[in-house]
């Protein structure tokens, strides 16, 4: 019985250490993503920090408690932004030649993925979506039709709504053929699921204080954990 004090002490010493330590918020990022997203956790007063694990591979960490706030800033922000294919990962070198029909499935992914790399360099736009498809007409001399169809998500409190013209606008340009009618646009304001955020000058003396109230918490209970396992010895001692 007489161990287990010591035990006790000691995990009661770890359960303090791991106090205010960060988890994995995201990980596999590029240098630019990582600065991008670490930047704008600093500016919510989130507490974070990067890792370069190796080369175009950084992790960002975060505090436990803060880790909800965290995925919530970047949601609402669009990041870690969406990769997207290359020419060369779409056609690659030495492909055996296709049916025209999936070459053209494959310029329609492509011209996809660069309208929505466009929607999300505006201001505002969280996440977007284009998809592009084609009426196949009995006569093979006819041309085929186009549709274009739009999902833009955006951050709360942006007009996004007065920005549609240019949306149509851009998507009318970039597909060959399409008719104005045929394009579909849905905007859609993102909701908040932010954690109950504690008042500024609370929290900012919370993180300027907590690794030192932490650190103090840990030392003081080693020293009680030393103090007695000794005090056991001592009594074993003839």
């Amino acid at each position: 019985m007489k161990r287990s004090y010591g035990r006790y002490a000691l995990l009661a010493v770890l359960a303090l250490c791991l106090t205010g330590c960060k988890i994995e918020l995201y990980s596999g990022l590029s240098e630019a993503d990582a600065n991008q997203m670490l930047a704008l956790l600093m500016l919510r007063n989130i507490d974070s920090e990067k890792k370069v694990v190796k080369e175009d591979s950084v992790t960002v960490k975060v505090e436990q408690s803060q880790f909800v706030d965290a995925v919530e800033v970047l949601r609402q922000n669009g990041l870690p932004a969406k990769p997207t294919d290359s020419m060369n990962e779409i056609f690659p070198a030495g492909q055996l030649v296709t049916s025209p029909v999936q070459e053209q499935a494959k310029i329609n992914y492509l011209k996809e993925q660069l309208l929505e790399k466009m929607l999300r360099a505006m201001d505002g736009v969280v996440s977007a979506q284009v998809s592009i498809a084609e009426s196949i007409s009995s006569n093979r001399r006819d041309l085929p039709i186009p549709s274009a169809s739009v999902f833009i998500k955006f951050t709360p409190g942006i007009n996004m709504h007065s920005r549609e013209g240019d949306i149509r606008n851009l998507i009318y340009k970039g597909v060959p053929n399409l008719r104005a009618e045929n394009i579909s646009v849905v905007l859609q304001s993102t909701d908040y699921r932010y954690a109950r955020p504690l008042p500024v000058v609370e929290r900012s003396a919370l993180q300027k204080w907590a690794p030192w109230i932490g650190g103090a918490s840990a030392l003081l209970v080693a020293a009680m954990g030393l103090v007695w396992m000794a005090f056991q010895r001592r009594k074993k001692t003839p």
